[in-house]
């Protein structure tokens, strides 16, 4: 599938194979011939470049008929990796997450991410809980950036922090700074009462840890 996935991608933007071989370092073109006849089948580091270059996913670069899709009239959108914070940890491991590099990833298509797709700093989760669930319902999928400037915090915004003390160390939150009594407030939008502010003192930010901002999120109607 690959070979003959090639060959259309390649005929569809008009570059020729000595062009796809010097993109990827090749000798000869030969090399790309081969794959494009599957007589050989390209290294999964030169099927990535491959992705890359006709910004699609390697999963349909590989397994999809992508000159049939067309045909049928079927939109083929690129999709990009990201770290995937499985829903255990979300519930009370995360607080001791320092990095995401080890984590699993998911595929989403760049389309659903906008101005964020492809990102370094984005990490996918999934929501265990009610406490946000008048904007976002228990299950869904969140788009986190990580790695932002506090400053850049605006009150309202939701977020993804620890909080030294609370239940399970981790909270997803509407962040308000109420300055005049010097605090930060990270406020439930729930149907549930049980949900109440957690309130930190300018004494007590050491508490405080933003692992970052949501910045998109999926709703099941």
């Amino acid at each position: 599938m690959i070979g003959k996935n090639l060959r259309y991608l390649r005929l569809k933007k008009g570059l020729s194979q000595e062009y796809i071989a010097k993109y990827l370092g090749k000798k000869s073109f030969t090399t790309v011939q081969k794959w494009e006849s599957d007589v050989t089948v390209p290294s999964l580091k030169d099927s990535n470049a491959l992705a890359k270059l006709f910004e699609i996913s390697i999963d349909d670069l590989i397994s999809i008929d992508l000159k049939s899709c067309e045909n049928d009239n079927q939109v083929i959108y690129s999709a990009s990796s990201y770290p995937f914070v499985p829903e255990w940890i979300a519930a009370g491991f995360l607080k001791n997450v320092k990095s995401f590099t080890a984590l699993p990833t998911i595929d989403i298509p760049d389309i659903l991410l906008s101005t964020y797709a492809k990102s370094k700093d984005i990490v996918i989760m999934k929501i265990n809980g009610d406490s946000m669930n008048k904007i976002i319902p228990n299950g869904s999928y969140i788009a986190v950036k990580t790695n932002i400037d506090v400053l850049s915090i605006s009150n309202g915004d939701i977020v993804v922090a620890n909080v030294e003390g609370a239940d399970n160390g981790c909270t997803f939150k509407h962040i308000y700074k109420d300055d005049t009594n010097n605090r930060i407030i990270l406020r439930p939008n729930s149907t549930n009462p049980i949900h109440t502010d957690i309130i930190i003192s300018s004494a007590e930010s050491q508490r405080l840890y933003i692992i970052g901002k949501v910045v998109a999120y999926n709703v099941l109607l």
